[in-house]
């Protein structure tokens, strides 16, 4: 039993091709041939790689084969010169020497670096391109962005008008903003922005000015000053400025409203809610009388500023009864 098992054992494996030797008896003469070539080439490659590694060893054969003729011949070098002579000979073997410069010589390095050349090339393009589109959307110095900046604030100030327009019926006040904006057109024509929104701050500060809406009182608090006798100093020296009495602006709510107030002492404009209006003597001995007399001042209500109207409608009577005339104003009291 134990032989049958043997006997059907595993097959031995097939044996390798290329161990399979063939009998030179059963080439033909052409693969004989093709055989013998590449054996002569491998034998020729193999020489090769041995020369250029053992270099040192070709150079000492060189070195003895040059004293040997210079004997013959009877030269009088020394072996320091054959050395370097063969040293210098090795040197400049392998020296590259540039092609003459043409067309064709300018085309094989571009050819050669069109990868380099054809990157730089797409970056200049890109560069160029944007440079182009920020000129041409006016982003850069030059008439179209004049014309463009010109063009936006031309807009803005006419939006302004507008606004001027739904505000206020005075016609004076209207022929002002409209006279701004023809002029602004001539400005727009000229690519003069600079004009223009000088023009569109002035109509701005209009309607401001035209929006605002607030009572002017005379402050009464206690312990708060409620009119000045006013002399005041500049380069001419000392001078009477007036009688004045403080007041305040307030909007509906009770809030003081900042307001824009020429100065007569400095001639400069400045944005407070609490200044001083000139009345005169008479006025201001009664009002003066009127708060000596308890503490408290009862005629308060100087001015009120409606909306759309440009300058305070006067509230405080005078020595007649009538309405007083405003006058000048100061910002500073002390």
């Amino acid at each position: 039993m134990a032989s049958a098992v043997q006997s059907q054992s595993a097959p031995e494996p097939a044996p390798d091709a290329a161990s399979i030797e063939v009998p030179a008896e059963k080439l033909s003469l052409e693969e004989l041939t093709r055989i013998l070539d590449v054996a002569a080439a491998l034998r020729k490659e193999q020489a090769v790689v041995e020369h250029q590694l053992n270099l040192d060893e070709v150079k000492a054969k060189l070195r003895e084969r040059l004293l040997e003729a210079a004997r013959v011949s009877g030269d009088t070098v020394t072996a320091e010169q054959v050395d370097a002579a063969v040293r210098q000979y090795y040197e400049q073997l392998h020296e590259f020497a540039e092609p003459p410069r043409g067309w064709r010589t300018a085309a094989a390095h571009a050819w050669v670096r069109r990868g380099p050349i054809l990157a730089t090339a797409a970056v200049v393009l890109a560069a160029v391109l944007s440079v182009w589109g920020l000129f041409s959307a006016g982003m850069l110095p030059g008439e179209t962005r004049d014309l463009k900046l010109a063009t936006q604030q031309y807009s803005q100030l006419d939006e302004t008008v507008k606004a001027i327009e739904s505000i206020t019926g005075d016609p004076a006040t209207l022929e002002q903003a409209r006279a701004a904006l023809a002029t602004a057109e001539g400005y727009l024509q000229q690519r003069d922005g600079a004009s223009i929104e000088a023009l569109s701050s002035e109509m701005e500060a209009l309607a401001r000015v035209l929006a605002a809406e607030y009572s002017v009182g005379i402050v009464s608090e206690p312990g708060q000053r409620s009119g000045q006798q006013r002399d005041y100093t500049d380069d001419q020296g000392t001078r009477v400025s007036g009688y004045y009495v403080i007041v305040e602006a307030r909007d509906a709510r009770g809030k003081p409203v900042a307001v824009p107030i020429l100065n007569r002492e400095t001639g400069q404009v400045e944005l407070v809610s609490r200044w001083g209006e000139q009345v005169p003597q008479e006025v201001f001995e009664r009002l003066a009388a009127d708060k000596q007399s308890d503490g408290v001042l009862d005629e308060t209500g100087f001015a009120v500023k409606h909306r759309g109207q440009r300058e305070l409608e006067m509230l405080m009577p005078g020595g007649e009864g009538q309405a007083l005339p405003r006058q000048a104003q100061i910002t500073r009291w002390e």
